[in-house]
């Protein structure tokens, strides 16, 4: 039975189903789902992440940590990945955390996955690691919790202002049982979740799911201290424009085809996370652009040193650097939020 068959069913009961509905079943169904089943990462795959592009981004993100973790004084922590995918950040991570951590901290490495090809890699690659399917069975200590392009998949409304009104998108069903989009009056639980006045033509978008694990990571590192780092493409203050994309095999599609094989993705509305980071009353909540936060920890030096130690791959060492930095590549499309508690 394919996705899209599934699909097709359950519109054909309902005659539409709202859009987060729709992510949801093409991201997270158990047996056909697209992060739970399929290999999305790496030139070979749909798209490519910033571990993929260069070590040197996850060096730079595990610096950063260390550097807390020593002004801190902290003796004993969890670091916590969600979505890791492959596990290529973390390798790097704990490669630098070898190298730079004092022999007498005592960490342990988790991940939050559910893709079952991805649990099985992280288990082989990462022995001691532990998995979890959900954030309810972390120790209660303190965390530093990291994600890199996790929130950008998730479940996500879009609201409309037409005339006055708010509406949300749908997907429908035309004569041919093509999938199409559609909108329809906004469901009462999305319009109380906004707390921006939208104007004549505006699209707001908003994740409850978000929300729901956002608040729990603010919660997790405001009961048991710790620090928070995610990365991901958004913007800082909302756009009022749609920003939902698909990809397949590195290159844009249509959101609407492929269905199940392909990342669907849209970006991710960074300043409402601070603002909940601030409500639980975390510290330092800071925004930045990727190529930013990368050059202000230092990645220019230690891609220096990287062309010193291998004088051979040098250009290639200054392509990973500029795709990570420049802002007209990752450099300002992505940001990097961080917190500490």
């Amino acid at each position: 039975m394919m996705l899209k068959d599934n699909l097709i069913k359950i519109i054909s009961k309902k005659s539409f189903i709202y859009l987060d509905e729709f992510l949801q079943i093409i991201h997270q169904d158990k047996n056909l789902g697209y992060y739970t089943t399929r290999n999305p990462i790496g030139s070979k795959g749909d798209f490519i992440t910033a571990p993929e592009v260069s070590q040197l981004f996850g060096e730079i993100i595990a610096l950063t940590l260390v550097n807390k973790i020593n002004q801190k004084k902290i003796k004993r922590f969890q670091v916590v990945e969600l979505g890791p995918g492959k596990g290529t950040l973390m390798k790097d991570v704990e490669r630098i955390f070898k190298k730079s951590l004092s022999k007498q901290i005592n960490y342990s490495i988790n991940f939050i996955e559910i893709n079952k090809n991805y649990k099985s890699k992280l288990m082989a690659e990462l022995p001691d690691s532990n998995i979890h399917s959900n954030l309810k069975t972390l120790k209660d200590e303190y965390s530093v919790i990291i994600a890199n392009e996790f929130f950008d998949c998730l479940p996500m409304c879009q609201i409309k202002c037409i005339n006055e009104k708010l509406y949300e998108t749908t997907i429908k069903l035309d004569d041919k049982l093509n999938l199409v989009f559609d909108e329809t009056l906004a469901r009462k639980r999305v319009v109380e979740q906004i707390d921006i006045k939208l104007n004549n033509g505006d699209l707001y978008e908003y994740s409850f799911e978000t929300d729901d694990i956002f608040n729990k990571i603010a919660k997790i590192i405001k009961n048991n201290g710790g620090l928070i780092l995610i990365a991901d493409y958004g913007y800082r203050k909302p756009t009022f424009r749609n920003s939902l994309q698909s990809l397949k095999n590195n290159k844009f599609t249509e959101v609407l085809n492929n269905i199940g094989t392909q990342d669907v993705t849209y970006h991710v509305n960074f300043n409402h996370l601070a603002q909940i980071a601030k409500k639980f009353g975390l510290k330092n909540v800071n925004i930045s652009s990727q190529g930013n936060f990368l050059q202000t920890n230092g990645i220019n030096i230690r891609a220096e040193q990287l062309v010193k130690s291998n004088p051979k791959s040098k250009d290639k060492i200054i392509n990973q650097l500029s795709r990570l930095i420049d802002p007209e590549k990752m450099g300002s499309l992505f940001k990097i939020l961080e917190a500490e508690y």
